[in-house]
């Protein structure tokens, strides 16, 4: 059997083990085939390939393989806001079932909905996402989006540069709406963070935080945006999203320390 009829008998394995547990997907770490009819939906991984490795156990192989599906899972939920529910990930060597609601432990929108809508911290990070992956104009591009109580994110912060949103109407200040994606990406090139109430309603781009971060301690390594994030955050009731420029990592801050680090090098395509 060569590589490619392997690639084939695991993904129909895959897609008949999904139908039997009642999976909501398969996602796929295997070359694509769209050759292939499947009855489940399949999500296929790029950009990240693990490599085919000896392993000095089963375990060994599960942790390796858990580590991947994981950010592949929360990345899923976070573009289809599904919070339950069951997937299969199957990989070169190994067929995995996963439960959706176990990511929750890693990183959950609703466990701070007191803060901003859920729905709008995750097409925040869609966008987050996107500016990871994509950049501007060939360069990579890092920025920050403070997320609550827009009147208490004002007092701690000021404009830097002409705001860019000032006088537009919400429809097209919501980040709710698909179709601003590509305003949001274009500013994330201004120097500052966006301002977004705790509804999606953008208030301001190139916006300067001012809370002062002599009292948060990050891990070596993280500049001056997110020191200003999970600043503002710890004295603000807000979510911070912070795209890093070097790497494309991306992390969420909440009261003053980082509640998530996402990989931006695993991309799904659905």
């Amino acid at each position: 059997m060569n590589l490619e009829e392997k690639d084939r008998t695991l993904l129909l394995s895959a897609d008949k083990l999904a139908q039997e547990v009642d999976a909501l997907a398969v996602i796929s770490f295997l070359p694509a085939d769209h050759t292939l009819e499947l009855k489940s939906p399949v999500i296929n991984v790029l950009e990240v390939h693990p490599e085919l490795k000896r392993h000095d156990s089963m375990l060994s192989l599960l942790e390796y393989c858990s580590n991947h599906v994981l950010d592949a899972v929360i990345q899923y939920r976070i573009m289809t806001q599904t919070d339950s529910g069951k997937v299969v990930a199957v990989f070169p060597y190994a067929i995995l079932i996963y439960d959706i609601d176990t990511t929750k432990d890693e990183f959950s929108a609703e466990s701070f909905a007191n803060l901003a809508d859920p729905e709008v911290v995750y097409s925040v990070l869609s966008l987050a996402f996107e500016i990871a992956r994509e950049g501007r104009e060939g360069r990579p591009v890092g920025t920050a989006f403070i997320i609550g109580d827009i009147n208490e994110l004002k007092r701690w912060s000021h404009q830097g540069v002409l705001n860019p949103y000032e006088g537009h109407p919400e429809e097209v200040r919501d980040v709710l709406k698909r179709e601003n994606g590509e305003s949001v990406k274009e500013f994330a090139q201004l120097d500052g963070v966006f301002l977004i109430g705790k509804t999606g309603i953008i208030e301001a781009a190139g916006r300067y935080l001012d809370a002062d971060g002599r009292d948060v301690n990050l891990q070596s390594g993280l500049g001056g945006r997110h020191l200003a994030a999970a600043a503002i955050t710890k004295v603000a009731p807000a979510v911070g999203v912070v795209v890093s420029e070097s790497g494309g990592t991306i992390r969420v801050f909440v009261g003053g320390e980082p509640v998530a680090h996402l990989r931006s090098d695993i991309r799904l395509v659905m």
